[in-house]
């Protein structure tokens, strides 16, 4: 019996399209992705473009979106080096810099990560909160303030065990909120007050004089 042309072409072509799909995958410009082999870790890819495969269950793909996750912490009571209760919120952008690492930490999920960042960043902050001044987060004199210096602090310690340990790249991180527990606000802002009155009575001393 004589075949159509016609129809012969299009199951070639038919064939050639499974084939495509079946011995490759796409990693597009915001992914990542781990190729595993018969479930033991194969390759990473972190550039995009058509990559080749073997089928399933051969070879197995996970990809993982690349772009900057944002992770926020609610207040938490933190105390400084003069043992004043100070309620401070943290923010940090992240990604991931080792796929392998992220799978086998994490299995790829992101939920899982981000509980795993919280206590990194929770003891991090107190940890740098501790050492420094309640005047060099909270004061009226702006020179004083060693916000940017916290920051940093805090940003180095978390980074280097987020990627060492967990294949995580802490892009940012900072202080969102301040604030303070009702049972002392009234108590700092006698303080901050009575701060205040100093620098006026100065300034008034040194204008008569």
């Amino acid at each position: 019996m004589k075949r159509n042309p016609v129809t012969l072409a299009t199951a070639a072509v038919l064939l050639v399209i499974f084939a495509f799909m079946l011995f490759s995958f796409q990693v597009r410009q915001t992914e990542v992705a781990v190729v595993t082999t018969f479930g033991e870790y194969s390759r990473s890819i972190t550039e995009p473009g058509i990559k080749g495969r073997l089928p399933w269950p051969i070879q197995k793909v996970y990809e993982f979106d690349n772009r900057i996750q944002t992770y926020e912490r609610k207040f938490e009571q933190t105390i400084t080096k003069d043992q004043i209760n100070l309620l401070v919120s943290v923010y940090a952008g992240w990604r991931i810099a080792d796929p392998r690492r992220f799978l086998e930490r994490f299995n790829g999920d992101v939920s899982k990560a981000e509980q795993t960042l919280e206590p990194l960043i929770r003891n991090a902050k107190t940890g740098v909160i501790g050492q420094h001044l309640f005047s060099d987060l909270v004061s009226t004199n702006v020179s004083s303030l060693k916000f940017d210096q916290i920051e940093d602090e805090i940003l180095k310690i978390v980074k280097d065990e987020a990627r060492n340990t967990y294949g995580i790249q802490i892009e940012f991180l900072g202080i969102k909120q301040l604030g303070l527990p009702e049972s002392i606000t009234s108590t700092i802002f006698e303080r901050m007050r009575a701060e205040r009155q100093r620098l006026v009575a100065k300034y008034q001393s040194e204008g008569e004089r």
